[in-house]
């Protein structure tokens, strides 16, 4: 037999195991992993130099009362309540220095009217104005803290960094996850503006939900320290969100997906989650969008400062004279 007789021969001996292996290599090949990893960390690392946009969004939140824990304030049942089957849609323009922002939001629980909330960050202050609690044109505004540390309702770092905190926040959810979780888009995607961008996801399926949740569990310390650092969170208050996050168990279907730009920039975040918490087996939904745009471009502004305004305190007062003297 020839040597061509014998490799002709043997051929449908090997040539399964040939295909297999092709196969391998090529999906393999499709796929660099570790780069969608190292692309995704840049991108959210970038986000830093973002210091004015435009942005629009929606939160859609489908929650069941296994949500609430054992939670027993009348405040925080009343807020579940209104907000447990809801939609809050937000657009609006912001730059970081000076902090300023013009937005509006719009939720709408569901079955019931939708509530408009115009908001403005201007001159160290909060407006916002909330038909239920303001009149016509009266605007509640809150304080913003300076750098001499006075007094204040929100800290001044939090508005002016948020995509320092954004970045951190990220950092900590994408930088321990196995490269193998994402995905990415097959095709470039067009933005508005006709330039292309790519897609990156990561996917929560039945093969890795475990591992994600064990992930999960790990990194809350860090992003209770984030939140903490950044005066959005006291710490009286950090082991109580940190108990009750660690409940929070993702399900299948769950993906975060991140469209980046041809400069690296992050223009679009979708995050669709499926979850339980607090030991039940009932399913809670939360879809949240946010495309921004105009990326360091000069905002034009067109809100002044509310002529009319009430304090918080001044609020209080009218709800529960007694609580507001003490």
């Amino acid at each position: 037999m020839s040597r061509l007789q014998s490799i002709r021969h043997k051929f449908p001996t090997f040539a399964p195991l040939l295909l297999s292996i092709s196969f391998l290599l090529l999906l393999n090949g499709c796929t660099d992993y570790k780069q969608l990893k190292t692309d995704l960390l840049s991108a959210v690392s970038k986000q830093e130099q973002v210091k004015s946009y435009q942005f629009k969004g929606s939160i859609e939140l489908k929650a069941d009362g296994s949500l609430m824990g054992g939670a027993t304030s009348p405040m925080a049942a009343a807020m579940f309540a209104f907000l447990k089957e809801s939609k809050v849609e937000y657009s609006g323009l912001t730059t970081l220095e000076p902090a300023q922002m013009e937005a509006a939001f719009k939720v709408t629980p569901t079955g019931s009217s939708n509530i408009d909330i115009p908001v403005l960050i201007k001159d160290n202050k909060l407006f916002f104005h909330i038909p239920a609690l303001n009149k016509d044109e009266e605007y509640l505004m809150l304080p913003i803290q300076n750098k001499q540390g006075a007094a204040a309702a929100i800290p001044a770092d939090a508005l002016k960094n948020p995509g320092q905190l954004a970045t951190s926040l990220n950092t900590l959810l994408v930088s321990g996850i196995n490269p193998e979780w994402l995905q990415n888009s097959k095709d470039p995607v067009q933005l508005p503006d006709g330039s292309s961008s790519k897609r990156i996801t990561l996917d929560i399926n039945k093969k890795n939900e475990q591992a994600f949740n064990d992930y999960w569990s790990q990194s809350l310390p860090g992003l209770m320290d984030v939140f903490k650092s950044n005066g959005l969170i006291s710490a009286t208050a950090l082991d109580a969100w940190q108990k009750t996050l660690k409940q929070v168990q993702f399900r299948t279907p769950s993906t975060i997906s991140f469209l980046i730009d041809e400069q690296g920039f992050i223009h679009e975040q979708n995050w669709s989650l499926s979850f339980t918490a607090n030991g039940s087996t009932n399913i809670n939904h939360l879809a949240w969008t946010q495309t921004l745009s105009d990326l360091n471009q000069t905002p034009a502004f067109t809100k002044e400062v509310p002529a009319k305004q009430k304090s918080v305190e001044d609020l209080l007062k009218l709800i529960n004279p007694a609580a507001a003297k003490k």
